[in-house]
């Protein structure tokens, strides 16, 4: 998928969620999800799985809290906070870009090695929704002009994001500055 078009989707959902994007800077990750029948949690995992994606199509159940129990991410809880946030975001990218409502049960649990075109779709999704290109921009501009080096300026933007520190410096090189 185009870049501007996840791009675009990341924007709406925001806008939906109320993010104001001169205003805000940070996402609340599981709030947002949350809004959308997603339950989060911590799941005990092999060391080297980050996540998964669980939705089941049929019954859209709600549990006895009214939340919607059939679409669920589970994040390795050996993870950082910057990493589950970002392995949530991700995964969440896949019920948006890659799931297909067929009736059937959805999973994904990535389980090889290197990333294909979906699981990059997804950490760009992902990277955009956790730091919104208009608001990532500001604060990168904002950082520079006080003549902070990337490294710093990586530090800082990762700090208010809460995200991993690669995912600052892949984010300034998609979006171009």
């Amino acid at each position: 998928m185009d870049k501007k078009k996840i791009e675009a989707q990341v924007t709406a959902l925001l806008k939906e969620y109320g993010y104001e994007f001169d205003k805000d800077d940070y996402v609340n990750i599981v709030e947002f999800v949350q809004r959308l029948g997603f339950v989060v949690g911590n799941a005990q995992l092999d060391d080297a799985e980050d996540g998964f994606l669980a939705i089941q199509a049929s019954s859209m159940a709600k549990n006895k809290n009214g939340v919607s129990s059939d679409k669920i991410i589970g994040v390795n809880s050996k993870r950082s906070l910057e990493w589950k946030r970002f392995i949530i975001a991700h995964e969440f990218a896949h019920s948006v870009l890659h799931y297909n409502n067929t009736g059937t049960i959805y999973l994904h649990r990535e389980n090889k090695k290197g990333k294909d075109s979906e699981e990059n779709e997804a950490d760009y999704f992902a990277a955009a929704l956790l730091m919104p290109e208009k608001a990532f921009k500001r604060l990168y501009n904002q950082f520079n002009q006080n003549a902070l080096s990337k490294t710093a300026i990586c530090l800082q933007l990762s700090a208010i994001f809460k995200v991993p520190f690669d995912s600052v410096s892949r984010r300034i090189d998609e979006v171009g500055i």
